[in-house]
């Protein structure tokens, strides 16, 4: 039975097999034309994908040639350029003339602070930023960009680390025999037993922690809080410079110079002339292109102007003077000119605890009570003269008080407010009080302290004028320490509002003209601003926040702003490669200055 039931399940499948093959051979039947048409309609599609990937693949093959063709011209061009600027090369030679009023005390800034120092200095230490000079940009438009550094970086707001070029190098003599300059030589530069008495320590020193050298090439500075302006504070006309220490042994420094920089220092003259040459090992070659500057002392305006209409001086480091700028003008075909507002902080200065001059609208009133333009005009300045504010006309932070309503009511001529000004200060003339001026700045600046006495004296405020020998102006009226009078003076040029602001208006800065200038510590709205200011990073609240100070510090005229005469930068037309910095310091300039000529 089991047999038969084998047999007969048997028989079934091979039925059911049947079955299941006819099915499926019927089905592949009907499938066919289906299959065909969907085979022809994919043919197509097929077709264009593969078409699209032969045009991709010819696309990139394109695209890589294209790249290859494009490398290949940017070489040339390279190499075309390069040949080109070889051929293009400034020439180098030639003698580089300028001049200063009068001879240095010393080459060391550190030890005799001051203009000349800097002139000279400048041309034989470097620093980690300089101020750029770049064609078109304004003599007064105070940008950084590296000089002795290499690169930097920022790793927080607090800290930067700085990378000295490796081809920078002293000059090969005694003491230092072409060493290499090292991260401990900047270093050295900012010790607190150096830097801590160097009067323009002002700039860093109040947010400096400390300043260090990890390695020969790597400097660190720690602050205590953000700076804004520390670039270009590092690149300050007034330092510091870096020196190398075996310098300072029995303060050689003073008598000579060892150089990393543009030029070396080759004859002092004194009294007459310093004579530099070109250095053949500076870390920026192929500059300087001149072989040698000379800086000769000339203090007559007269002697210059013929100095320059002779070719004995070639252009200026910091203008010619008012009375001879229509003469060059006119002698000097096809020299170039640039004009801008002098940035010297100057003014009226009275004594904060001299009453009634303790009232800020006795200030105001004297403010008012002087004629700027007419003072302007004395030194043929009206037409491209400025007027101060708390900051002298730096570009893109001062107002100027002429388009400024809110901050010009403080420093329009009106003899009718101040006299308002006065009577609301119980003040009903004034007799006897002494105005120091000064023969340091020249006769104009003696006249125009003749047209403020003339002006103060039309509002009922009669002032003793008392002209200074130089010697005592600078020991007592420039650093306000001679009280109870009123001081006439210019004080610093600045190139950066915070500079500008901090060397007059803090209370205890050693270079603020006012007398009894700690007073101002009562304000604190005033010192809020300062600090505000000097770690804001952001351009624009900056720029508010110097608005500002601008109006704070004119409603308490803690000093009566001065104007800003023009600075007349001239270069005779035998140079090429002219593009003026207004500064201290103008080796940035001069380097990059060559004789067209040759």
């Amino acid at each position: 039975a089991a047999g038969i039931a084998l047999v007969g399940c048997g028989d079934d499948d091979d039925d059911d097999q049947t079955q299941a093959v006819a099915q499926q051979q019927q089905q592949q039947q009907q499938d066919q034309p289906q299959a065909a048409a969907q085979q022809q309609q994919d043919q197509p599609q097929q077709a264009q994908t593969a078409e699209q990937a032969a045009d991709q693949a010819e696309q990139q093959e394109q695209a890589a040639a294209q790249q290859d063709a494009a490398q290949q011209q940017q070489q040339q061009q390279a190499a075309t350029a390069q040949a080109q600027q070889e051929l293009e090369a400034p020439p180098i030679g030639g003698e580089l003339k300028i001049s200063d009023t009068s001879d240095l005390a010393s080459f060391d800034g550190f030890l005799t602070f001051g203009y000349k120092a800097f002139l000279h200095g400048h041309n034989c230490y470097p620093m980690l930023t300089q101020f750029s000079n770049n064609p078109g940009q304004s003599s007064i438009d105070f940008q950084p960009e590296l000089w002795l550094a290499e690169s930097y970086e920022q790793p927080d707001d607090v800290t930067w680390l700085f990378n000295i070029k490796e081809n920078a190098v002293w000059e090969d003599r005694e003491p230092v025999n072409g060493r290499n300059v090292t991260a401990a030589d900047v270093a050295f530069s900012f010790e607190e037993e150096r830097y801590g008495g160097y009067p323009n320590r002002g700039a860093i020193q109040p947010s400096l922690v400390g300043v260090d050298a990890p390695d020969d090439r790597t400097v660190r500075f720690d602050l205590n809080g953000p700076l804004a302006p520390f670039l270009l504070y590092l690149g300050h006309h007034a330092g510091p410079y870096v020196m190398p220490p075996e310098l300072l042994v029995d303060e050689l420094s003073r008598q000579t110079m060892i150089s990393a920089g543009p030029f070396l220092l080759d004859e002092y003259e004194p009294g007459s002339r310093v004579i530099y040459k070109r250095n053949p090992n500076y870390f920026d070659a192929p500059k300087p292109y001149a072989d040698s500057l000379v800086i000769n002392f000339i203090g007559d305006n007269s002697a210059i102007a013929a100095a320059f209409l002779s070719g004995e001086l070639n252009t200026t480091w910091f203008g010619v003077a008012p009375p001879i700028v229509e003469e060059l003008e006119n002698g000097i075909p096809g020299a170039t000119w640039e004009y801008q507002p002098s940035l010297v902080i100057g003014g009226v200065f009275p004594d904060l605890a001299l009453e009634p001059f303790n009232d800020p609208r006795v200030r105001q009133a004297m403010s008012v009570a002087i004629d700027r333009d007419a003072i302007l005009t004395v030194g043929g300045a009206l037409e491209r003269g400025q007027w101060s504010t708390a900051l002298p006309p730096l570009a893109g932070w001062w107002v100027d008080p002429k388009e400024d309503d809110a901050l010009g009511e403080f420093y329009r001529y009106n003899p009718e407010k101040a006299m308002q000004l006065l009577d609301a200060a119980g003040v009903d003339g004034l007799d006897g009080v002494p105005f120091h001026t000064t023969t340091a700045y020249g006769p104009i600046f003696a006249e125009q302290s003749q047209v403020v006495q003339a002006n103060l004296l039309q509002v009922g405020i009669s002032v003793d004028l008392v002209v200074n020998e130089p010697t005592v102006h600078y020991s007592t009226i420039f650093n306000g320490s001679n009280t109870g009078v009123i001081g006439h003076t210019l004080s610093v040029a600045s190139i950066e509002p915070d500079e500008a602001l901090r060397n007059v208006f803090i209370p205890d800065s050693p270079r603020s003209p006012i007398p009894n200038g700690e007073l101002m510590g009562e304000d604190q709205q005033m010192l809020d601003l300062l600090n505000a200011q000097r770690t804001e990073g952001d351009v624009e609240t900056r720029r508010k926040l110097l608005y500002d100070l601008q109006l704070h510090i004119a409603n308490q005229m803690y000093s009566v702003p001065w104007v800003n005469p023009p600075i007349s930068q001239v270069a005779r037309p035998e140079l090429s490669g002219v593009q003026f910095i207004q500064t201290f310091a103008p080796s940035p300039s001069l380097e990059d200055m060559w004789f067209n000529d040759l």
